[in-house]
């Protein structure tokens, strides 16, 4: 899958991934999940949209977990979710899911937290 990550279609997923998910991001935020729900807290709605879409046009248009690493790499993402013992395809489709309510439960802190993350 090409991209050009500079392109206006990511810059929700380019925001997100590049400047929260940062080499700093656990001190800054602490966990995934408070990283994201920051993200969500501080960007406009549309914004948060098109990090979840991003990150559905990567889980459509990739075919791997390396090509899907290799196209989030692209973004600057300085968290590696594969290192906890996610697969990246995995990680994706739950933050996916998580941006669209990042209200409700996640999973992006396993395997550290529960399944539950408070409120």
């Amino acid at each position: 899958m090409d991209i050009d990550p500079k392109a206006e279609e990511w810059a929700g997923l380019r925001t997100l991934l590049g400047a929260y998910f940062n080499q700093d991001f656990e001190d800054i935020h602490g966990s995934p999940t408070d990283t994201v729900r920051a993200f969500c807290r501080d960007a406009a709605p549309e914004k948060v949209a098109n990090a979840a879409d991003g990150a559905r046009r990567i889980l459509d248009g990739t075919a791997s977990e390396e090509e899907a690493l290799h196209v989030v790499r692209q973004f600057g993402l300085d968290y590696h979710p594969e290192a906890e013992g996610w697969q990246i395809r995995d990680w994706l489709a739950e933050l996916e899911r998580f941006l669209r309510d990042p209200e409700g439960p996640t999973r992006l802190d396993w395997p550290h937290e529960s399944t539950e993350s408070p409120r």
